[in-house]
Protein backbone atom coordinates (compact mmCIF):
# COMPACT_ATOMS: atom_id res chain seq x y z
CA UNK A 1 0.00 0.00 0.00
CA UNK A 2 1.42 3.82 -0.95
CA UNK A 3 0.69 7.03 0.27
CA UNK A 4 -1.98 7.16 -3.08
CA UNK A 5 -3.59 3.67 -1.70
CA UNK A 6 -3.90 5.56 2.00
CA UNK A 7 -5.56 8.78 1.07
CA UNK A 8 -8.55 7.14 -1.22
CA UNK A 9 -9.06 5.15 1.75
CA UNK A 10 -8.61 8.53 3.52
CA UNK A 11 -11.45 9.79 1.27
CA UNK A 12 -13.83 6.92 1.50
CA UNK A 13 -13.88 6.91 4.73
CA UNK A 14 -14.83 10.91 4.35
CA UNK A 15 -17.98 10.11 2.11
CA UNK A 16 -17.92 6.53 0.81
CA UNK A 17 -20.24 7.44 -2.01
CA UNK A 18 -18.09 9.71 -3.52
CA UNK A 19 -17.64 9.55 -7.43
CA UNK A 20 -15.08 7.15 -9.22
CA UNK A 21 -14.16 10.73 -10.98
CA UNK A 22 -14.37 12.67 -7.33
CA UNK A 23 -11.51 10.34 -6.26
CA UNK A 24 -9.55 10.58 -9.19
CA UNK A 25 -9.26 14.40 -9.71
CA UNK A 26 -8.47 14.27 -5.84
CA UNK A 27 -5.91 11.36 -6.21
CA UNK A 28 -4.42 13.17 -9.64
CA UNK A 29 -5.18 9.80 -10.74
CA UNK A 30 -7.14 8.56 -14.06
CA UNK A 31 -10.30 7.20 -13.33
CA UNK A 32 -9.29 3.47 -14.43
CA UNK A 33 -6.48 3.76 -12.40
CA UNK A 34 -8.37 4.62 -9.42
CA UNK A 35 -10.82 2.34 -10.23
CA UNK A 36 -7.89 -0.35 -10.11
CA UNK A 37 -6.73 0.77 -6.91
CA UNK A 38 -9.69 0.77 -5.59
CA UNK A 39 -10.52 -3.01 -7.30
CA UNK A 40 -6.96 -3.91 -5.61
CA UNK A 41 -7.73 -3.12 -1.70
CA UNK A 42 -10.92 -4.35 -2.41
CA UNK A 43 -9.50 -8.13 -3.37
CA UNK A 44 -6.93 -7.69 -0.54
CA UNK A 45 -9.43 -7.48 1.70
CA UNK A 46 -8.21 -3.75 2.91
CA UNK A 47 -11.72 -2.72 1.79
CA UNK A 48 -14.29 -4.99 3.27
CA UNK A 49 -17.52 -3.33 2.56
CA UNK A 50 -19.17 0.22 2.36
CA UNK A 51 -21.89 1.13 5.12
CA UNK A 52 -24.73 3.58 5.23
CA UNK A 53 -25.89 5.70 7.32
CA UNK A 54 -29.69 6.45 6.87
CA UNK A 55 -31.23 10.18 6.55
CA UNK A 56 -30.04 12.97 8.98
CA UNK A 57 -30.76 10.43 11.60
CA UNK A 58 -27.20 9.41 11.70
CA UNK A 59 -26.08 12.46 13.21
CA UNK A 60 -28.22 12.11 15.85
CA UNK A 61 -26.79 8.94 16.64
CA UNK A 62 -25.72 8.29 20.56
CA UNK A 63 -22.57 5.96 20.21
CA UNK A 64 -20.27 4.04 23.23
CA UNK A 65 -17.86 1.62 23.55
CA UNK A 66 -17.82 -0.77 25.68
CA UNK A 67 -14.93 -2.55 27.11
CA UNK A 68 -16.00 -6.54 27.47
CA UNK A 69 -14.29 -9.19 29.77
CA UNK A 70 -15.34 -13.46 29.73
CA UNK A 71 -15.89 -14.98 32.04
CA UNK A 72 -12.80 -17.75 33.42
CA UNK A 73 -13.07 -20.35 30.24
CA UNK A 74 -14.61 -18.75 28.04
CA UNK A 75 -13.35 -17.50 24.37
CA UNK A 76 -14.69 -14.72 21.29
CA UNK A 77 -15.34 -18.08 18.99
CA UNK A 78 -18.45 -19.12 22.08
CA UNK A 79 -19.13 -15.44 22.80
CA UNK A 80 -19.13 -13.04 19.75
CA UNK A 81 -21.59 -14.90 17.41
CA UNK A 82 -24.42 -14.29 20.24
CA UNK A 83 -22.99 -10.81 20.11
CA UNK A 84 -23.21 -10.60 16.69
CA UNK A 85 -27.07 -10.96 16.95
CA UNK A 86 -27.36 -7.70 18.99
CA UNK A 87 -28.26 -4.93 15.72
CA UNK A 88 -27.04 -2.17 17.96
CA UNK A 89 -23.58 -3.86 18.13
CA UNK A 90 -21.71 -0.74 15.13
CA UNK A 91 -18.23 -2.81 15.76
CA UNK A 92 -16.55 -5.69 17.54
CA UNK A 93 -12.81 -6.19 18.10
CA UNK A 94 -10.60 -8.28 20.56
CA UNK A 95 -7.92 -6.66 21.89
CA UNK A 96 -4.65 -7.52 24.09
CA UNK A 97 -4.55 -6.80 27.50
CA UNK A 98 -7.23 -6.83 30.90
CA UNK A 99 -10.05 -6.64 28.28
CA UNK A 100 -11.07 -8.93 25.77
CA UNK A 101 -13.62 -7.10 23.43
CA UNK A 102 -13.83 -3.43 22.32
CA UNK A 103 -17.65 -2.97 20.91
CA UNK A 104 -19.03 0.09 19.45
CA UNK A 105 -22.76 0.34 19.93
CA UNK A 106 -25.37 2.87 18.24
CA UNK A 107 -28.53 4.00 19.51
CA UNK A 108 -31.12 6.51 19.40
CA UNK A 109 -30.00 7.84 22.77
CA UNK A 110 -28.47 7.09 26.27
CA UNK A 111 -31.63 4.56 27.18
CA UNK A 112 -30.93 2.86 24.18
CA UNK A 113 -27.29 2.63 24.95
CA UNK A 114 -28.19 1.34 28.74
CA UNK A 115 -30.61 -0.91 26.62
CA UNK A 116 -27.58 -2.51 24.15
CA UNK A 117 -25.31 -2.71 27.17
CA UNK A 118 -27.86 -4.73 29.32
CA UNK A 119 -28.32 -7.01 26.51
CA UNK A 120 -24.56 -7.41 26.24
CA UNK A 121 -24.12 -7.70 29.57
CA UNK A 122 -26.64 -10.70 29.25
CA UNK A 123 -24.52 -12.85 27.08
CA UNK A 124 -23.38 -16.05 28.75
CA UNK A 125 -19.63 -16.05 29.27
CA UNK A 126 -19.55 -11.91 29.53
CA UNK A 127 -18.49 -11.39 33.13
CA UNK A 128 -18.22 -7.46 33.04
CA UNK A 129 -18.71 -4.50 30.88
CA UNK A 130 -17.39 -0.87 30.99
CA UNK A 131 -19.30 1.52 29.15
CA UNK A 132 -17.51 5.38 27.31
CA UNK A 133 -20.16 7.48 25.80
CA UNK A 134 -19.50 8.76 23.05
CA UNK A 135 -19.07 13.36 23.11
CA UNK A 136 -17.78 14.04 19.99
CA UNK A 137 -16.53 12.96 16.78
CA UNK A 138 -13.82 14.16 14.77
CA UNK A 139 -13.44 11.61 12.35
CA UNK A 140 -15.17 8.54 11.07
Amino acid sequence: MDDRDRRLLDLLRRDARQPIVGLAKALNLSRSATQERLAKLQSAGIIDGFTIREGSRAGALQSAYLMVSFESGYRCAQVVPKLQEIPSIGLIHSVTGPIDLVIRIDADDVAGIEASRSAIAAVPGVATVSTSVVLDRHLG
